[in-house]
């Protein structure tokens, strides 16, 4: 949707609909044990439900991040939902340039390590936190705002348009948000790579084992059960995998140093021309010299 065909009312429907089901009553999806519960947000959205200025409504929204890309644009609400106060509100422009999409940041990408004991809880929050996540997205796309299920439906008219021929190099997407990554499997194999798609680090892990390896990863860090963060860390352990090109993409801020030799960043959302100029350009480099630094 272009942000000009954007209304306040039917960004307030898209608010209304998600706090029906971030504050109702759970039902469908998985038992979170010994919460403390919420019965709404933390601050007052009644002035956003009752807006009809929508320049006024997108006014008191967080505006993307420092370290966005410049020609993405992104607007975020941190609503929380019952269970958990940090889930974000986000209707932002990825990969399509002037071409907004409303989607949820589950934002519960915090390490917690094997031996924390409330890591268990804590992997059961983000289970709830992902399907919950899941239905707001469905709620939205049966009332016909743009999700990530319209982005893939235009990524591959985009993918039609855009076809090259072929570069004789496999990549392999790991993104537990299989909209995007289906999306960005229909560009990059337009382009002329040959793409494999996962959608979780153990079954990335898993295929990392087997012959022929991908020239390059496209790792999402935010994922359910093995994170990017820990995916990179076994294969950095491995020196059959120690020089793999990865090339990571997230939506949150992350210090740096917790990643073990990755050797590129995307910070979400970008352009489709920043991705494919930053695989090239790892492709290019982990030909010419001796692997990622």
């Amino acid at each position: 949707m272009r942000l000009e065909h954007l209304t306040a009312e039917r960004l307030a429907e898209a608010l209304r609909l998600y706090l029906a089901r971030a504050y109702g009553s759970g039902a469908g999806l998985p038992q979170v044990p010994a919460l403390e519960r919420s019965a709404a947000p933390r601050f007052d959205i009644a002035p956003l439900l009752g807006s009809t200025d929508l320049a006024a409504s997108l006014a008191l929204f967080q505006r993307g991040d420092p370290g966005d890309d410049p020609d993405s644009r992104r607007f975020t609400l941190r609503l929380g939902n019952s269970c958990y106060p940090f889930m974000k509100f986000v209707l932002q422009e990825h990969l399509i340039q002037g071409e907004f999409f409303f989607s949820v940041d589950t934002h519960d990408n915090m390490a917690v390590s094997a031996q924390d004991p409330d890591r268990e809880r804590w992997q059961a929050l983000k289970l709830y936190n992902r399907a919950l996540a899941a239905a707001i997205e469905a709620d939205w796309e049966r009332v016909g705002l743009p999700t990530h299920a319209a982005l893939a439906r235009m990524l591959a008219g985009v993918a039609e348009r855009e076809v090259e021929g072929s570069k004789r190099r496999r990549l392999l997407l790991v993104d537990d948000d299989r909209l995007v990554c289906l999306g960005l499997g229909l560009l990059l194999r337009a382009r002329g790579y040959e793409v494999e798609e996962l959608h979780d680090g153990v079954a990335a892990m898993e295929r990392l084992r087997r012959d022929p390896l991908p020239d390059l990863m496209l790792l999402d860090y935010e994922m359910p059960e093995m994170d990017g963060q820990e995916v990179l860390r076994q294969l950095r352990r491995d020196p059959r995998l120690a020089n793999l090109p990865v090339l990571l993409a997230t939506a949150s801020r992350i210090d740096l140093e917790r990643i073990e030799r990755v050797s590129g960043l995307l910070h979400k959302p970008y352009p489709r021309q920043v991705l494919f100029e930053m695989i090239a350009h790892l492709l290019g480099r982990s030909e010419a010299g001796p692997g990622p630094g």
